[in-house]
């Protein structure tokens, strides 16, 4: 009762500020939401990237390392040295100095020019031994008896593969020192001559976060090919707990982040060359800080709005009403276009009658845009109807000619053939007007076309079709292959800055995946130049639909071609911006590919009638 004896401007007001206050809840509410889910899916795909980063960074040192050991497998001074080893109980290196020497070398030459910090052993059949760090120089030699006591040393001595990657585990060389390795078999097509291994300290691991920057956020676990917790940098983490999430992740298979506890998230990535499971965890801190930044904002925001617009509401309402009704004259006198008897329209409340003169004014809008678009689409209908009609009088002059010298020279029935394709030719551009047509009849009709070409250049011209015929009953725009083909011949092996030697080469394909259909067409001739494809998508992109001007579209039609450019306008005409045009150049091969296309099922086609 109190509400309905308000005043007007008070009971707009009212109302206003209470769907104000409704909306900016929501829109704060959503909003601190809506960041929430962005920061953490931020925090997911940043984790997930560095993961990949780091796994690929441990991959290529690997990779580094094995290319190491292949050349110092291939080094001939090193291999006529490990041939002449034979078994005894003594180290071949302790006493034969001068090949200890080119052995130490050569593993100090290697680390120092890859920049590799870390050491090269080498350990022959029957445990002789020698080594060399990047840091402490070369290595003291290990007995053979304290080599063969190691189990993990004797079976890389006994494994037949060519390359190993050893997981996180202590060095052989008593060093105490916690490594990862690469092992290289020393051999040649038929015998092995023993191993070389390349070992890292644990520390490059850690090594792998140092561009970050706040590595101690960051930790990173190692399990071998067999799933086996192996190595972790985070001395306080519960390796069974941790284990236990990391497995549950890996069998949902639906995303590889998993969280351990309530202030981390880590991500895993399967290393496709050693075969390992790198997992990088980082603390949440970060997104937990971002994620009270964006409550307070959402605080901050909802509080300023709800003060401004409470204000401006408060000031609109108030000068609203007193002018409203000198607003409501003016409006009466206004013609738009064409005078709107808004005198027939009465009412005692100014809003009515400023409501339905606005309606007013937007109902002439809305038949001007009906007679603007019903123009447009008579324009388009007979700009695409021209071009379909277009057809090159050179290639009649030329065919006629060459019907006309192979009835002269050959005597046999290929003229006959020829004016028959002939026909064919132009039965098909006359006919079909305002219609789309099988790709099967596209085909056929550059068959003609190709066949009356091959008699003109005869073994100057092969060609080969690589169709997929399950798209033959695909109904598409007429005359869209032909051109192109066309185009192969006329600016691709004629009309050059440089002669192309024949023998000319064209090959038509069809092909198509879940979404779309497409013809690729490639020849040998000369390569469709940068600035040309750049101009043709520059005519091409201020033409299409949503983006021309009806101002200058007499110019744009004034200034269209034939061939390629007609035929992607008629494309982009028939399937309302849903075709697919591409131009790819293979140097090597010497080879151009226009690839065209449009939707298997499109939305809608352009209507002809």
């Amino acid at each position: 009762m109190i509400f309905k004896k308000l005043s007007f401007q008070k009971k707009l007001y009212i109302s206003c500020f209470t769907l104000n206050l409704i909306l900016l809840s929501i829109c704060s509410v959503v909003f601190y939401y809506y960041t929430s889910d962005s920061l953490k899916k931020n925090m997911q795909d940043t984790v997930i990237s560095n993961t990949s980063m780091l796994s690929k960074d441990l991959d290529n040192l690997l990779k580094a390392a094995d290319n190491t050991l292949k050349e110092l497998q291939t080094n001939s001074s090193l291999t006529s040295v490990a041939k002449e080893i034979t078994y005894s109980n003594n180290n071949y290196f302790a006493t034969h100095v001068p090949d200890s020497s080119t052995f130490q070398k050569a593993f100090r030459s290697v680390l120092f020019s890859q920049n590799l910090n870390g050491s090269i052993s080498y350990v022959s059949n029957y445990y002789d031994n020698i080594g060399a760090s990047y840091s402490t120089g070369t290595y003291e030699y290990i007995s053979k008896e304290t080599l063969r006591k190691l189990e993990g040393l004797t079976e890389l001595l006994d494994n037949t593969n060519f390359v190993t990657y050893v997981p996180p585990h202590e060095d052989y060389w008593g060093h105490g020192k916690t490594v990862f390795s690469v092992v290289r078999s020393m051999r040649d097509t038929y015998n092995k001559y023993g191993i070389f291994i390349l070992d890292f300290d644990i520390s490059s691991l850690s090594g792998l976060l140092n561009d970050f920057e706040n590595p101690e956020d960051f930790s990173i676990t190692i399990l071998d090919e067999n799933q086996n917790f192996i190595y972790t940098t985070n001395e306080n983490m519960d390796q069974d707990h941790f284990y236990a999430c990391y497995q549950e992740a890996a069998a949902s298979e639906t995303d590889r982040t998993f969280s351990a506890n309530d202030v981390s998230i880590s991500c895993y990535e399967v290393s496709s060359t050693t075969g390992w499971t790198f997992i990088l965890t980082s603390s949440t801190a970060g997104y937990l800080k971002s994620l009270k930044n964006a409550l307070a904002v959402s605080a901050i925001l909802f509080l300023s709005l709800f003060f401004i617009m409470s204000s401006f509401l408060f000031l609109m309402t108030h000068k609203l009403t007193k002018p409203l009704k000198q607003l409501t004259n003016q409006l009466m006198n206004l013609e738009p276009g064409r005078n709107i008897n808004i005198s027939q329209i009465s009412s005692n409340n100014e809003i009515t009658t400023l409501t339905n003169a606005v309606q007013a004014f937007l109902s002439e809008i809305y038949d001007q845009n009906q007679r603007l678009t019903e123009a447009r689409r008579r324009t388009l209908k007979a700009h695409y109807d021209a071009m379909e009609a277009q057809l090159n009088p050179h290639f009649l002059y030329n065919t006629l000619s060459v019907i006309g010298m192979a009835g002269l020279s050959s005597g046999n029935t290929t003229v006959s053939t020829m004016c028959s394709e002939l026909a064919n030719l132009l039965r098909y551009s006359l006919s079909y007007t305002g219609q789309s047509v099988l790709l099967e009849q596209e085909i056929t009709n550059t068959s003609s076309y190709l066949y009356i070409m091959k008699m003109r250049y005869e073994d100057d011209l092969i060609y080969s079709w690589d169709l997929d015929e399950s798209l033959n009953a695909l109904y598409v725009p007429k005359l869209i292959l032909q051109p192109l083909v066309e185009n192969c011949f006329q600016h691709g092996f004629q009309q050059t800055e440089h002669e192309i030697l024949p023998p000319w080469k064209i090959r038509i394909t069809s092909f198509s995946d879940d979404n779309y259909w497409y013809l690729s067409i490639t020849n040998n001739g000369a390569l469709f130049k940068d600035e040309k494809l750049q101009q043709l998508q520059e005519r091409l992109r201020h033409f299409k639909l949503p983006e021309y001007d009806e101002s200058n579209f007499e110019d744009i039609i004034r200034r269209q071609g034939f061939g390629l450019e007609n035929t992607i306008l008629r494309l982009n005409i028939y399937y309302h911006g849903e075709e697919y045009f591409n131009v790819s150049t293979d140097t090597e091969r010497g080879e151009t590919t226009v690839t065209i296309g449009g939707p298997l099922e499109p939305q809608n086609t352009f209507d002809r009638f």
